[in-house]
């Protein structure tokens, strides 16, 4: 347990040893503590093994290297995002208040899976930063990063030797790993391992529900919250296969040789993957296998049959998912047609673009375009996990239509504004100050803020200034409408998502390679 006070006060016992953070203002935080053993050389591939221990005390006062990924600019901006890559890259980053817990247990503790569509990000992003916003809610914070692209779901199979069968799902493992850590470890921080609450957006959502469906993190997550993700976004082995034969192909390497992909430097895999999916145009093409202990079925299947029994958890996508990828890529609109048709056949895609039409009259056809890959991707899968999840916990929806003080006002309910929302409300690195209530968006990111603490504390979510948020049933699929102005719905869009209703496919196929720029 760490000292409550004085000089020690950043200093902590953890399971491989001591390590030093650092003292901000009303805050202690530690950067780059090993979670598990650098995952490179005979490593790499495997699953995650116990970090070495160290003697004396560890500086923990800088983030760790990200893991390796292509290339980044800003979104925003186009500028370049310098990147500090390294297969060592297991780390984590703990902030919590200064001031001992008052609960006997320990505070709360709040860990956060974070996006990039497998391929991209790290923990401790520009935008999370220390995550002193949340901290200051009252809550231990924490960041990890994990293994991505061909690093951390490439599958071998049985290609390459034992130990190696389920190398597809080694990034999720990482993710497991860090749970483990935070059960493990988080009571010398003072914080409460009976309290974690996992929180992810995008594929960090997407995680969120491999996570409490599988029969590995079992008790390790007590409350969750999943921004624009679902229960469906797994590799199935034919898939798996695919992605790696067309790797093995860009990197010359024969199928009955791929023990020397242990041995390639990690560039070169990166480039080679960004060769055969160019860019951001194969985003989907990494992600975790279906199958084996870690993800024995769909997850959206194993949490509708009781898999994440008596975990509540807080749900949602954004009202126009589709805008961000517009503003990255022109393109993106006009994708719709084509997908559809590949999916569900030329006159299935054709009624279900004029349902859109009859269903959402408000929009121009690029609009309509927009809105079946926002519900395609996010707004379905999100209602199908939360239904799946609502006969066993408690569940509370919602549909973030806001856009954080900063960005380009056409952003609106764009895909990952309501994590700019959530960690902009007093973080380290914000776009804007939301503190001035003169500004209703940036009210809104401290209501959105406000209410994810409340619930990651272990209450229903509620904010100052929200109306009464109801839970989410079958029944009614009573959802919070976050805006400017709040208010609850009832079946919200129900004409919309009626035209999905009987209709089969794994979700976000159409991004796998080939497509608008996504960052899932």
């Amino acid at each position: 347990m760490r000292s409550p006070a004085g000089p020690d006060a950043a200093v902590v016992t953890v399971a491989a040893g001591r390590v030093r953070g650092s003292e901000h203002d009303d805050l202690l935080v530690w950067r780059g503590i090993p979670y598990a053993a650098p995952p490179a050389g005979s490593l790499r591939f495997r699953p995650p093994q116990p970090s070495p221990a160290w003697s004396g005390i560890r500086p923990a006062v800088a983030h760790g290297p990200v893991a390796w990924q292509s290339d980044a600019v800003n979104p925003f901006t186009g500028a370049p995002v310098e990147l500090n890559r390294d297969e060592d890259c297991l780390h984590v980053n703990v902030t919590t208040p200064a001031a001992p817990a008052a609960q006997p247990g320990g505070y709360p503790v709040l860990v956060w899976v974070h996006g990039g569509g497998y391929v991209q990000g790290s923990g401790a992003s520009d935008l999370v930063g220390d995550a002193a916003g949340m901290a200051r809610r009252g809550l231990i914070v924490v960041t990890f990063n994990y293994r991505l692209g061909s690093l951390g779901f490439l599958h071998l199979g049985d290609t390459a030797g034992p130990g190696l069968a389920w190398s597809g799902q080694a990034g999720f493992l990482d993710q497991i790993a860090a749970l483990r850590w935070v059960r493990d470890n988080i009571a010398a921080f003072g914080g409460d391992p009976a309290r974690v609450c996992a929180y992810g957006v995008s594929a960090g959502a997407k995680s969120i529900a491999n996570l409490i469906a599988s029969p590995l993190a079992a008790g390790l997550v007590s409350r969750a919250i999943s921004a624009s993700g679902g229960g469906e976004h797994v590799a199935t082995l034919q898939q798996a296969d695919q992605v790696r034969q067309l790797l093995l192909a860009a990197l010359g390497v024969r199928e009955d040789a791929v023990h020397r992909l242990q041995a390639v430097p990690a560039a070169e895999l990166i480039a080679a993957q960004e060769n055969f999916a160019a860019g951001p145009a194969g985003t989907w093409a990494w992600r975790p296998v279906l199958g084996g202990r870690g993800i024995p079925v769909l997850p959206v299947q194993a949490v509708a049959a009781g898999a994440a029994a008596n975990i509540p958890l807080l749900i949602g996508s954004n009202g126009s998912e589709g805008v961000t990828y517009q503003l990255m890529d022109s393109s993106a609109a006009a994708q719709a047609p084509r997908v559809l048709t590949e999916l569900f056949g030329a006159r299935a895609a054709a009624d279900l673009l004029s349902g859109y039409r009859a269903a959402r009259p408000e929009l121009d056809e690029d609009g309509i375009r927009l809105a079946v890959l926002s519900a395609e991707r996010y707004g379905i899968p999100t209602n199908r996990l939360a239904l799946a999840q609502a006969a066993h916990a408690p569940v509370w929806r919602y549909r973030f239509d806001g856009c954080p003080p900063g960005l380009p006002a056409q952003l609106a309910a764009g895909h990952g504004m309501d994590m700019f929302a959530v960690w902009a409300a007093g973080s380290v690195a914000r776009p804007a100050d939301p503190a001035d209530p003169a500004d209703p968006q940036a009210r809104l990111c401290v209501q959105t803020a406000d209410a994810w603490a409340a619930f990651a504390r272990g209450e229903p979510p509620a904010a100052a200034g929200l109306p009464a948020w109801p839970r989410f049933d079958a029944a009614a699929e009573l959802t919070m409408i976050l805006d400017t102005t709040s208010q609850v719905e009832q079946h919200p869009r129900r004409a919309e998502f009626e035209l999905w209703r009987d209709r089969t496919w794994q979700s976000g196929t159409w991004w796998e390679l080939g497509g608008p720029a996504c960052a899932g």
